[in-house]
């Protein structure tokens, strides 16, 4: 019974509480960024600034398609509404993927937990491609740390970043990219969080039945592969937090020298 708990609680807090977590920060973060820019620079600055945030509805979208869901309105990049007197999350957002699904599939309901976080992740796999695209050895540094979690080969890490030659062009067109995705991407929406909210019952469930039939019937292997894959998610997802972070201080350091 007590290997039947800490295996849940393990694989509850990897599948759920470190994406999370992240999800959270990443939001809060990226939230103070766009605030930076409204306040100082205008509500559609937040726009201009983040235009490659259009990730973050093709990431609800590609994710919606993959759990079957029916599409009925997509906008990928819109203006918010100037002097709207409500400031309800549709006149604000920047855009929109509005689905529905069938209550009584899990499946497309489990799905909703997928689609809501989404973004996360597209923009995570849109910053690591980049890196891939125009800075090779970026890229490297950051799978080194990531691949073995466990152990990560920070030595090796910084050799491949310091040794593998960029551009001045390729640099500067990837801090470029980068800032527009980390702008536009990473805020989720309270719409957002709603509809992760839809899935998440029904997720927890399935990932109690799945832990404690396996562990049950004494199949414990997948522990160790689990926590791998969790390492790696938090690593990964901690270079998108950093160059959150480091763009949230430029944006508040220019907006207070304006």
């Amino acid at each position: 019974m007590e290997n039947l708990f800490k295996n849940n609680g393990l694989a509850l807090l990897i599948l759920i509480g470190v994406p999370g977590v992240f999800a959270w920060l990443l939001t809060l973060v990226n939230r103070q960024t766009k605030a930076n820019l409204v306040n100082h620079y205008g509500i559609n600055s937040q726009v201009y600034c983040g235009f490659l945030g259009i990730i973050h509805e093709l990431s609800h979208l590609i994710v919606a398609l993959i759990f079957r869901h029916g599409i009925h309105s997509v906008r990928l990049l819109k203006l918010p509404r100037l002097h709207q007197v409500d400031d309800s999350d549709e006149a604000m957002a920047l855009g929109y993927v509005n689905h529905t699904w069938n209550r009584h599939s899990l499946y497309q309901v489990i799905g909703n937990l997928f689609i809501g976080v989404a973004p996360i992740f597209g923009c995570t796999a849109a910053l690591l491609g980049l890196d891939r695209l125009l800075a090779p050895g970026l890229f490297r540094a950051v799978f080194l740390i990531a691949d073995t979690p466990e152990q990560p080969q920070w030595a090796a890490s910084l050799h491949a970043l310091t040794t593998t030659p960029v551009s001045w062009w390729q640099a500067l067109l990837l801090l470029f990219l980068t800032l527009t995705i980390v702008i536009g991407g990473f805020d989720l929406s309270p719409a957002d969080y709603q509809n992760s909210a839809i899935g998440l019952y029904s997720t927890v469930g399935l990932i109690i039945v799945i832990t404690s039939i396996l562990t049950l019937i004494g199949i414990t292997g997948w522990l160790h592969q689990l926590v791998t894959w969790g390492l790696l998610v938090a690593m990964i997802l901690s270079y998108s937090l950093l160059l959150s972070l480091i763009v949230m201080a430029v944006t508040r350091l220019l907006s207070n020298r304006a």
